[in-house]
């Protein structure tokens, strides 16, 4: 096989006539029996040239993770890797020009997931992932899941983001957001995101929850480590479908015992305050969440003898955690 032939000892385990449902990163299709899933993740060494036409021989390929794996460079084939649907391309900081991006990602038309997450892209360099993502959006028209995160970026990549119209999960933690810039005018055309990770990000004294209200079909927030406080989500209860709210790890310790306005989503089945020293205020802002089926309250400040009155409509509640939160 050319393929391990060209990767050495990183694929010892590949060997013609044995099992290839045995061999190591490989998943198989339990009812073809064919190779459905390729991880060459730590099998990798130096920085190596990915030639597409090694995985032309297996037909069902859905999935090839390639993350952390040195790739430096890509070859095309003109028939493409027509099934492939989700490729990792991840931790790769080798892929450092937009030329080499596309040249991995040339001809996969049919991709649904892609992640180029922890790539090492920086503010020197976002102009080139600006452009990437720009050429991008108008071959994988079928692109459903797209991760960025992890890296050094700021709001004025966002922009680049327009042109994916079919995006249903959307991942960018810690890429330097720092205000809601372009912020809302990406989310007046990503109408189908149903789930969205900004966490650790920067959004202190920002009104983060209003643009994000454009996002009608989101279900699922992740805010954790986001330097979130009471006022960058004031307008959260806008956010009509969300059912997921991650606001672990935040600045939230000043909570007014009157809510001034505030309230959460009718819609949040689950809901996490996990490390934000709250006090026991937050109590008093939790009820009519009748379909809260998971609230996490731990590592918090709430003291003494709890009046949870507040809670007291909480009927489909069924995980509690109070870990400790009490002083």
């Amino acid at each position: 096989m050319s393929l391990n032939s060209r990767l050495g000892n990183g694929l010892s385990s590949w060997v013609d006539n044995t099992d290839c449902c045995q061999w190591v990163g490989v998943e198989c299709n339990t009812t073809t029996g064919r190779i459905a899933k390729i991880t060459l993740q730590s099998y990798i060494g130096p920085p190596w040239h990915l030639n597409y036409s090694d995985f032309l021989i297996f037909k069902d390929l859905k999935i090839l993770d390639l993350s952390s794996t040195q790739l430096s460079n890509c070859t095309r084939v003109a028939q493409g890797l027509k099934n492939l649907e989700v490729i990792n391309l991840g931790g790769n900081n080798n892929l450092d020009n937009a030329t080499t991006i596309l040249s991995c990602l040339d001809g996969l038309s049919s991709l649904k997931s892609l992640s180029l997450s922890g790539n090492l892209f920086d503010t020197t360099s976002s102009q080139i992932f600006q452009i990437v993502l720009e050429k991008l959006s108008s071959k994988l028209l079928h692109l459903e899941v797209l991760d960025i995160g992890y890296n050094n970026l700021t709001n004025e990549i966002l922009p680049s983001l327009r042109g994916f119209r079919s995006l249903k999960e959307l991942h960018m933690p810690s890429i330097g957001l720092d205000s809601d810039l372009h912020i809302q005018g990406l989310c007046a055309v990503l109408k189908n995101v149903e789930i969205l990770d900004i966490s650790y990000n920067n959004f202190n004294d920002t009104d983060i929850a209003s643009p994000l209200s454009e996002l009608s079909s989101l279900k699922k927030l992740n805010l954790q480590g986001s330097e979130i406080t009471q006022r960058s989500i004031h307008n959260i209860s806008k956010l009509r479908s969300l059912e997921i709210l991650d606001l672990a790890e935040n600045n939230l310790n000043l909570w007014p015992r009157e809510n001034h306005g505030f309230a959460w989503p009718a819609s949040l089945q689950h809901l996490v305050l996990r490390a934000n020293s709250l006090n026991n205020n937050i109590l008093y802002s939790l009820n009519g969440l009748t379909r809260l089926e998971s609230l996490d309250l731990s590592i918090n400040n709430l003291k003494g003898s709890l009046d949870i009155c507040g809670m007291s409509n909480l009927t489909s509640l069924k995980i509690l955690d109070f870990r400790r939160i009490i002083d």
